[in-house]
């Protein structure tokens, strides 16, 4: 996903515009490149901003003819970023979580209304099984410098009030050591969302399959 300034062309001419826009943004050779847009609820200060998602159509198309093939009506192609939200309260403030997708890097998600506002990745920490108490509050200590820039750009950059809530989704022993630390720390309700029963990846799933299709353009 590539945050890119809104080429000032018609609608129908966007996607030709985006695809020379992010061609050199992507390791994904240009003529493998399966883009789409769209705009965020919230706009940072400045040009109008919008968030190119950029598959590898190799990896796409073979799963598509895989699924026709057994008579599978594939309705939506979506992302992780956008399909979580569908797990995040849906009033309009602003809600945070705190995610851990893949290869166990760290990602903040932000929603607002139940959309996608912003996704960032916190850098540099990495919780991993077996880590002893002193590495993991090391961890612990950067990451919260981490949160703590992600609130910063929320108020001066996105002039969005301060977040009400936020939710982990993590491995199960992660979220019940860190949800009582951030909490703590940040004065902010936490919720842990994976358990014993549904693993983060069983919880990913159930976000995809509550995801509504708008569908514009087909793959």
């Amino acid at each position: 996903m590539i945050t890119v300034d809104r080429p000032n062309v018609e609608e129908q001419e966007l996607v030709a515009a985006l695809t020379w826009s992010v061609k050199d943004l992507s390791a994904i050779p240009l003529e493998h490149q399966q883009i789409d847009y769209f705009e965020l609820k919230v706009q940072p200060a400045g040009p109008k901003k919008l968030q190119v998602v950029v598959a590898d159509r190799r990896k796409i198309q073979p799963l598509v003819a895989l699924l026709h093939g057994l008579k599978v009506q594939v309705e939506l192609i979506t992302i992780e970023e956008i399909a979580l939200t569908n797990l995040m309260p849906k009033d309009e403030r602003p809600h945070l979580m705190l995610c851990q997708l893949q290869e166990n890097r760290l990602s903040l998600l932000v929603s607002v209304a139940g959309e996608f506002v912003l996704q960032r990745p916190i850098n540099g920490v990495v919780f991993a099984e077996g880590q002893d108490e002193l590495t993991r509050q090391t961890q612990f200590d950067a990451m919260t410098l981490e949160l703590q820039r992600s609130l910063d750009y929320l108020d001066r950059q996105l002039r969005m009030p301060m977040p009400v809530s936020m939710s982990l989704l993590l491995p199960v022993e992660l979220q019940q050591w860190l949800e009582p630390r951030i909490q703590s720390l940040f004065d902010l309700p936490v919720e842990s969302i994976a358990s014993a029963d549904r693993d983060v990846v069983n919880c990913i799933v159930a976000s995809v399959l509550t995801e509504q299709p708008e569908v514009q353009h087909e793959a």
